[in-house]
């Protein structure tokens, strides 16, 4: 097997970590890994392919999903449907019928603030994204699925915004290199393999939050 670390780096400049590493918030990161590790893997049935217009009727028969650890209330919005079914990797369509139970006993991984990138408006009604983490196995393989849900500022007379499920990743857990914190945010695939699978970058990014950054003065470049 061989290893991939997915730590970019661009000539002497190390990309920008999304996680700090405050000692404090890297011991909330490792004990939501540790939740994480610890979730129970939910049973599937894979479905046959299910077309857009079907995957459409199936959001509007779920409005609302309440998840059970925190409390939080998300709809499925027929518009982001089309979103779901694009996604690289795994067939989505074919469990179209699962995501209202697997958001509602997911976890919460962690949440941030719209991060700005070139070329890309701001969201000024976005007050938060949140991404929610939850496993299932299909009786082959297991696979964690993160669901991104963007919370809207509440509007003049509302108490709190709205909370939608925006996209869907799913990964093979086998990708992810198990062992300790210090080994989790490590990528393997199989030695000679075509092509590499589906990795959500996200998620990988999340799990290696909590190993120590390589940092400027630790580079050297070749001249």
């Amino acid at each position: 097997m061989q290893v991939y670390n997915t730590a970019s780096i661009t000539g002497t400049e190390v990309e920008k970590p999304r996680f700090d590493m405050l000692p404090e918030r890297v011991a909330e990161r490792k004990a939501k890994i540790n939740e994480i590790n610890n979730l129970p893997v939910k049973n599937v049935v894979l479905n046959e392919k299910t077309d857009k217009k079907t995957a459409e009727n199936i959001a509007r028969a779920h409005p609302a999903i309440t998840n059970i650890n925190d409390g939080r209330t998300a709809c499925i919005p027929v518009a982001t449907v089309g979103k779901m079914l694009g996604h690289r990797g795994f067939d989505i369509s074919r469990i179209i019928r699962d995501i209202p139970r697997f958001y509602e006993t997911s976890i919460r991984a962690w949440s941030e603030p719209e991060i700005l990138r070139d070329g890309h408006k701001p969201h000024n009604n976005i007050k938060e994204y949140h991404h929610y983490i939850n496993k299932f196995t299909d009786g082959i393989d297991e696979y964690y699925i993160r669901f991104t849900i963007p919370e809207t500022k509440a509007e003049k007379g509302e108490i709190k915004g709205n909370n939608c499920i925006h996209s869907v990743a799913i990964s093979d857990i086998a990708i992810y290199k198990k062992g300790d914190d210090s080994q989790h945010g490590r990528l393997m695939y199989p030695d000679g393999a075509k092509s590499s699978p589906f990795v959500d970058k996200r998620l990988q990014e999340f799990f290696d939050s909590t190993i120590n950054k390589i940092t400027q003065t630790d580079l050297k470049v070749n001249t």
